[in-house]
């Protein structure tokens, strides 16, 4: 866990692959406290983003863009997603989804394709490493709240 128990590993675990593999799926930031051996090695980020479903910029992935985001007055999360194509889908999710909930769910919806790449508009676009983040916390400013 990136911050508690991460940040007084051991050196030993630090500089170990697989650890610091596990502790990036679980947070992104954790390569900070890696071992620079570790840091430096684009394996290890490339194996780590290929965990999550959100795609790398410029990969060859579905593009869909959030332009609607609406937070109940109950936390749930409404999202629109459009595609490029300008087709839509309509999705409500609770306020602890994360990004990589929404990008399982539009991979399931493309139907095609394992990753997604999402921008929301405002916002931009977050990295493979976001995807445990929440979609709220992702974008920062307070969303438009709406009666439920």
């Amino acid at each position: 866990q990136f911050g508690g128990a991460w940040a007084y590993a051991s050196e030993e675990l630090q500089a170990d692959r697989e650890v610091v593999l596990e502790a990036m799926r679980q947070n992104w930031e954790a390569i900070e406290l890696a071992d620079r051996t570790i840091r430096v090695q684009r394996k290890v980020i490339r194996q780590a983003a290929d965990s999550s479903p959100i795609a790398i910029a410029g990969s060859r992935a579905p593009v869909f863009t959030i332009q609607d985001l609406l937070v109940q007055e109950d936390g749930v999360v409404k999202v629109v997603p459009y595609t490029i194509a300008g087709d839509s889908w309509r999705k409500s999710l609770p306020p602890e989804a994360t990004l990589g909930s929404l990008g399982v769910w539009l991979a399931e919806e493309h139907g095609r394709s394992r990753l997604v790449y999402i921008d929301f508009l405002g916002h931009g676009a977050p990295s493979p490493f976001d995807w445990n983040r929440t979609i709220l916390d992702f974008t920062t400013c307070p969303p438009h709240i709406v009666a439920a």
